[in-house]
């Protein structure tokens, strides 16, 4: 079994680890692909998400799901998943940053899902709040309509998390991505 805190990633140099650098990115990506285990292939599904730091700098992300359907089967048998986040600037017909044609952030984490249901519903509420907040949209206070019949809030708690980016980052501002220049 692959022990993921001891893989080495190509150019070590770009990787990105300090809390308060994943924060600012996870605050930016929008999307993560959340990736379950199935058979043939893994199951995978783009899905919104927020999150929070725990007490101890543990990373807490937030999905919302169907109260059923397959990704719900997929994590009752086994609740060890991947998440996959990106950004990618194209900056061909530009002018080139750090003579780079492109330019991306990824992080990737591995962690392990819970379902949170309605009947927990102060947990559920502040799991779908972080999600909303996250996406631009106002918390929830209570459940109601569709919230309240149709969806679980999934909370995954991350074992390990790494991420990188196109070049080595030097600051702060360059994990914002820095805009295409006209040439």
């Amino acid at each position: 079994m692959t022990e993921h805190t001891k893989l080495k990633m190509c150019h070590e140099d770009r990787r990105i680890q300090e809390k308060e650098q994943l924060d600012l990115l996870l605050s930016q990506m929008k999307v993560a692909t959340v990736c379950m285990h199935d058979e043939p292939y893994p199951y995978a599904v783009a899905m919104n998400y927020g999150y929070e730091w725990g007490e101890d700098d543990e990373l807490f992300l937030f999905f919302h799901m169907a109260k059923e359907g397959h990704r719900l089967e997929l994590l009752r048998k086994n609740p060890k998943v991947s998440i996959s986040m990106y950004e990618f600037l194209d900056r061909r017909g530009f002018s080139n940053y750090r003579k780079e044609q492109h330019d991306y952030r990824s992080i990737h984490i591995y962690g392990t899902a819970e379902v949170i249901t309605t009947d927990r519903e102060e947990e559920f509420l502040h799991g779908m709040s972080l999600l909303l907040e996250n996406n631009g949209r106002p918390p929830v206070k209570r459940l109601e309509g569709e919230m309240k019949t149709r969806l679980y809030v999934l909370r995954v708690k991350a074992d390990f998390v790494t991420a990188k980016a196109q070049y080595p980052v030097t600051d702060r501002e360059e994990l914002r991505m820095p805009p295409n220049q006209k040439k």
